[in-house]
């Protein structure tokens, strides 16, 4: 018998621009683990005021928020006068979202600043933080152990290539992806990959959604609904996945000396964490 993680499903982000109120309901029910609420680069400078004020009168109308999905608000940079707005609509609600989403972050010193501002105004709120700057990547390791408020890193990779000069390939943007990918499980944050940009190519979407669950992301961000099935099936553990996994478990469980063989392979407290993991998920997702 597995001893059960207590964890969130987050396969999927879907993020709505907030100056399309119109399809916030429509994203909610998409399937989608997460669910974003845009004020950053999704909203034209002119419409910012109008989706900030679209994301009160959602929030104002709710006397609560359902655990599934999970709710966020991506604001503006919080150094700029747009950003600061921004939180500071989020920071009066009565019902506040599940986090917030922090872009174009360069430095610890930014969230920990941060941190300090939400201690009294929010201190149940969570911090989800994008690494979408050539900064931020040199310093990923600093900035995800910042702030235990935070939860999950977001691989910015389109601004972040732009940073690098390279192009959004998988090969170009490779080395940065695992940088945050180490960075993540380090500070033991949940990770979530850029999004797949091509939204009528489901091949392209479904071998980079594996690419990433295989380098040790837990999810990937959408810019469409109909991408979210393709994303939480690559993240979603398969029937011989649960199998294998609860198959070790019980293995390791009897192994006197905590080393076992299952098939032929050596089984070692690294492997049983993966494996705990897998079970987690399935669990969470009802797999």
């Amino acid at each position: 018998m597995h001893q059960k993680m207590k964890t969130k499903p987050r396969r999927s982000l879907l993020f709505i621009p907030a100056n399309r109120p119109d399809r916030f309901e429509k994203a909610l029910a998409s399937g989608a683990d997460m669910v974003c609420l845009e004020l950053e680069d999704g909203v034209a400078r002119a419409e910012k005021e109008i989706a900030r004020d679209n994301i009160v009168r959602f929030f104002n109308a709710r006397p609560s928020l359902p655990n599934y999905p999970e709710i966020l608000v991506r604001i503006n940079a919080p150094e700029e006068q747009t950003g600061k707005a921004d939180l500071d609509a989020v920071l009066r609600l009565a019902v506040k979202p599940a986090a917030v989403m922090i872009p174009k972050v360069r430095q610890a010193g930014e969230v920990i600043e941060l941190d300090k501002k939400l201690a009294n105004a929010a201190p149940d709120l969570a911090l989800h933080l994008l690494i979408e700057t050539a900064e931020a990547l040199e310093n990923a390791g600093a900035i995800a152990g910042a702030s235990q408020r935070i939860k999950m890193l977001l691989f910015g990779g389109v601004d972040l290539a732009a940073e690098l000069r390279a192009t959004t390939g998988w090969e170009a943007l490779l080395y940065a992806r695992g940088r945050v990918a180490h960075a993540g499980a380090l500070a033991g944050l949940d990770l979530m990959d850029m999004p797949y940009l091509a939204i009528e190519d489901e091949k392209g979407l479904a071998e980079e959604a594996i690419r990433a669950r295989d380098m040790g992301f837990g999810g990937k961000a959408a810019i469409h609904p109909k991408q979210i099935a393709a994303i939480n099936k690559a993240f979603t553990p398969t029937d011989e996945d649960i199998s294998q996994a609860k198959k070790i478990m019980a293995a390791y469980a009897n192994a006197p000396r905590g080393v076992v063989v299952v098939d032929g392979k050596l089984v070692e407290k690294p492997v049983i964490l993966k494996m705990q993991y897998i079970l987690a998920i399935a669990d969470a997702v009802g797999a």
